[in-house]
């Protein structure tokens, strides 16, 4: 009789151990549980247009940035002569500064005039010609427009850059032209407004014919000549940022354009764009 309470007591206990153990399991497979946990604050992501504006504009500053790199001996042989022009340049400043300044009148001043403002609202003109080719609905004029905005904003960068390290001293700061302090406040070197004029005169001029371009450039250098005239740049200033400027402008505009009959750009249907649902054209510029 014992033995039989023994046997079932041992059974009972047999069979109750692997239920307490599978029903501990489980409770435990419950508190390991895969918990997604949301931050507190989202992560705030720009719209997909304007990041896809953006991205093109970091390949283009890439692009321009790492360009010494890839120099060709022809592009080789420009630096070098964009270079020893400049310094040619550096030693007659002040005698071809005074023979543009020998040439005022009330006929030069009221044309320098204009150039003078020109050169101080060269991003606020680029503006008014893409409202223009709004309001006439002209998809060259806007593009450009656009375009022309890039080479301004990656020009100012680089022109704000190199003159900050060449601290270049201009007329209002120095009666000889080469006067130099680097890292410092004086910015003439490359000159700003001769680099901003002719990045958009650039863009405008590039693949145009040869008159349209003759014209553009022909305002870009009154521009950067009436620097000279009212003595707040000297030649020197003016002819290394007209270089800087058309060089940046040509490579923003090569790079929204046509490339030898074979297109430069790819429109690709967006559905998708970082995780998030985004619906439009993605525009691929390559060069």
């Amino acid at each position: 009789m014992i033995g039989r309470v023994v046997a079932v007591a041992l059974c009972i206990f047999l069979l109750a151990v692997p239920a307490a153990h599978g029903q501990d399991t489980e409770d435990s497979s419950k508190d390991r549980q895969l918990r997604i946990i949301q931050p507190d604050d989202p992560i705030l992501r720009l719209d997909p247009a304007f990041e896809m504006i953006m991205e093109k504009v970091d390949e283009d500053l890439k692009h321009v940035l790492s360009s010494p790199v890839r120099l060709t001996p022809r592009n080789t042989a420009l630096t070098g002569l964009t270079v020893l022009t400049t310094l040619y340049l550096l030693n007659h400043d002040e005698n071809y500064t005074m023979d543009i300044l020998e040439t005022k009148d009330e006929r030069n001043d009221k044309m320098f005039d204009r150039f003078r403002v020109l050169s101080r609202n060269v991003p606020q003109t680029t503006a008014g010609l893409y409202l223009l080719g709004y309001f006439l609905d002209d998809t060259s004029l806007k593009s450009k427009s656009l375009a022309s905005f890039e080479a301004l904003a990656i020009t100012a960068l680089i022109s704000a850059s190199s003159a900050f390290i060449i601290g270049h001293q201009g007329p209002d700061d120095s009666t000889e032209a080469d006067q130099f302090d680097p890292f410092s406040r004086y910015h003439a070197m490359p000159d700003m407004s001769s680099s901003l004029v002719f990045s958009v005169a650039s863009v405008f001029a590039y693949e145009a014919p040869w008159h349209q371009a003759l014209f553009f450039y022909t305002v870009a250098a009154g521009t950067a000549v009436s620097r000279v005239y009212y003595e707040e740049a000297w030649p020197s200033d003016i002819f290394l940022g007209s270089v800087i400027g058309t060089a940046i402008g040509r490579t923003i505009a090569a790079r929204s354009r046509r490339n030898g009959g074979e297109q430069d750009f790819t429109i690709i249907p967006v559905l998708e764009h970082h995780g998030q649902a985004a619906a439009g054209l993605r525009i691929e510029f390559r060069l």
